[in-house]
């Protein structure tokens, strides 16, 4: 269960609920997965197995003004569905769909997507308080890092089992080795996430641009990248001509944009995970993040580099070694070689299937489900 359906909506989370499911009905799974839409109320059933129940968002009347909107009210209108499912197991994103999948009967896993620090918990009363009701009325709860796990335990006292979102590898196959080039860094987010930090990828940008006078920053993501460019002209005109805004293109576009680049760069704060940094390791091409959330689990000195702060100089330093690390011919092979703690395949996808295997059998053991 998740509110809003992929490629519709192109975010990690979305992304993790397609290739979730998708990898469960590989394996002979009966999935259905209930998502939210804008149109009228349909069912989709895909040829790989998957069947997709979309509802159309309700907008409940004085909600707004209580802090509850599309996603809150999710709950409600996956209810239905829910109880018609014949569910073993509903693993729901959200807290409202945590509540539904109680409501109906059916053992819960609850995801907290988000990386719950304190200053991340909803302002408005009522979603804070759906929150803590969905920990107390899950099955169980999986945050996406151990630095998520640690900062859920400090702010509510409970546990959670780690259990990440995964690649599929052979989908972001790596670039065969190239002549040196001039440095391409590449952003990849949601432009409409202040959380994601473009700003911040343009001004440490502008400082390798001292450096490296040919460099070019492609910015890579759904939303307006009018701010960007605007903020690239205003640290002067050779930034601004050194940037270039793509778009979210193609979800077939995404892998040919990580090969493409020198180094992938995510300077995001309240980071739960950062599925960007193992698509573009699955790629062969190395990264650099800020020290928040649990990018940090990702990064090891042999594929990138974590700045020692989010701070424009601190990640220009990070970008300056990594693209000399990016220079190295085995760099490549060792990136690759990190994503696969990550692969649907191998790893994340049997741990999924691990953890809803004690789930049904009525388990509720926190025991570790891989090497993360």
């Amino acid at each position: 269960m998740h509110p809003y359906p992929w490629p519709e909506v192109r975010r990690g989370a979305e992304r993790y609920v397609d290739d979730l499911a998708h990898y469960l009905a590989a394996h002979d799974h009966v999935v259905t997965v209930v998502t939210g839409t804008n149109g009228p109320d349909r069912v989709e059933h895909g040829s790989d197995g998957v069947t997709t129940v979309l509802r159309t968002h309700r907008r409940v009347p004085g909600a707004s003004r209580a802090g509850l909107g599309e996603v809150e009210a999710f709950g409600m209108a996956a209810l239905g569905p829910i109880r018609r499912s014949g569910a073993d197991l509903v693993h729901a994103m959200t807290p409202s769909g945590v509540l539904a999948g109680r409501l109906s009967g059916r053992r819960t896993l609850f995801t907290i997507l988000g990386h719950p620090d304190p200053d991340q918990m909803p302002a408005a009363v009522l979603p804070r308080r759906l929150f803590l009701g969905a920990l107390r009325a899950a099955t169980a709860t999986t945050v996406l890092s151990r630095a998520s796990g640690r900062a859920l335990e400090r702010l509510t006292g409970r546990s959670a089992v780690v259990l990440p979102p995964g690649v599929s590898l052979a989908r972001f196959t790596p670039a065969q080795p190239a002549p040196a080039r001039l440095p391409r860094i590449l952003f990849s987010g949601s432009l409409a996430d202040s959380r994601k930090r473009p700003d911040l990828a343009v001004e440490a940008f502008a400082r390798v641009l001292e450096h490296h006078p040919g460099a070019r920053l492609a910015v890579s993501g759904s939303g307006d990248a009018t701010e960007v460019l605007t903020l690239a002209g205003r640290l002067g005109c050779r930034a601004h001509d050194a940037v270039d805004a793509l778009g979210p293109g193609d979800p077939e576009d995404v892998p040919a944009r990580y090969r493409d680049a020198t180094v992938t760069i995510l300077p995001a704060e309240h980071e739960a995970f950062g599925l960007v940094l193992v698509e573009s390791l699955a790629s062969g091409t190395p990264v650099v993040c800020t020290p928040s959330g649990g990018m940090p689990e990702i990064v090891t000195p042999e594929v990138g580099v974590v700045a020692t702060s989010a701070t424009p100089q601190a990640l220009a330093d990070a970008l300056e070694a990594a693209i000399v690390l990016a220079s190295d011919p085995s760099t490549p092979e060792r990136c690759v070689a990190r994503a696969q703690l990550w692969d649907w395949g191998s790893t994340v996808g049997p741990a999924h299937v691990a953890l809803y295997e004690r789930l049904a059998a009525g388990r509720r053991d926190a025991s570790p489900l891989g090497p993360w």
